[in-house]
């Protein structure tokens, strides 16, 4: 467990936490803890208060795994009194936000995030949630623009964070630059299969045939089987309305499926892609 969570640690080091510190540390948390770990730790921070009932940095790390976990009524009370013992030391309204947001209370969620980004705007978590939010609450345009902010403030991306821009993007039928958000998050965090297959989807959505295809082919020769990709690129080239390219696709994959060795060939999953190929092929 990090070491700021110690008691005497807390006691001496609050001066020196500030918000955008905290909010650094609270971004790592629901990376650490478990299922398990959310409620064994809850229950420790819980009793824990019991003999510090005035440390605002136990509380406010109670509040903010209650506000993750559902618990909304005491995250939301619970901050209350932080506000009431360190009023402006901790970035509050950011859970408060998060508590809202999983409770579904949309509306009071975007209030209090607005609160945090117009006093905090450095928090890339804050732009994060209030782009759900206001995704949720059907303000594509502005879901957009925070969706944008958090990944220039933020130094460390999830590959959600792109794949959650793209999909809003794609929401609002700007699909072409969803697939360049895609790209660069590929280029960033490297071959992340998620954003692999999402930009490939897109690119055949909006006809960008050969572009797929140039995705495929990279990624068969990524792939430890290359079986699926062969398939997906011969499914492909039938879209693109290549028919030959694509009859000859499906036979080079059929041979390739009756030349492995015994073993694999009569495996379950080697056995259904020869149906399908087969299938398809006669389609065609």
């Amino acid at each position: 467990m990090t070491a700021w969570f110690a008691p005497k640690r807390c006691r001496t080091s609050l001066a020196r936490l500030t918000a955008l510190t905290l909010a650094l540390i609270l971004a790592q948390t629901g990376a650490v803890l478990g299922h398990g770990g959310f409620h064994e730790r809850i229950d420790y921070l819980t009793k824990a208060l019991e003999n510090t009932p005035s440390d605002p940095v136990v509380r406010f790390e109670l509040a903010n795994l209650q506000a993750q976990h559902g618990d909304t009524e005491l995250a939301l009370r619970n901050l209350d009194k932080i506000d009431a013992l360190a009023p402006g030391k901790f970035p509050t309204d950011l859970i408060r936000g998060e508590a809202y947001f999983v409770a579904r209370d949309f509306a009071k969620a975007k209030q209090a995030l607005d609160r945090q980004l117009t006093s905090h705007p450095e928090t890339g978590r804050a732009w994060v949630l209030r782009a759900r939010v206001e995704r949720e609450l059907g303000e594509q345009a502005a879901s957009i623009a925070d969706y944008r902010e958090a990944l220039k403030r933020t130094t460390s991306p999830e590959p959600d964070l792109f794949q959650e821009l793209a999909d809003a993007l794609s929401t609002a039928n700007q699909k072409r630059e969803a697939v360049e958000v895609l790209a660069a998050g590929i280029e960033r965090l490297g071959k992340i299969p998620s954003l692999v297959l999402r930009a490939l989807d897109l690119e055949i959505e909006t006809k960008n045939f050969d572009a797929a295809l140039r995705r495929i082919e990279q990624a068969q020769q990524d792939a430890p089987r290359p079986e699926p990709w062969m398939a997906r690129r011969a499914s492909v080239l039938a879209r693109a309305g290549r028919i030959e390219e694509s009859r000859a696709a499906w036979k080079k994959l059929i041979e390739h499926l009756d030349s492995l060795p015994d073993q694999e060939r009569k495996s379950r999953a080697m056995s259904q892609l020869r149906d399908e190929a087969r299938a398809a092929s006669a389609g065609l």
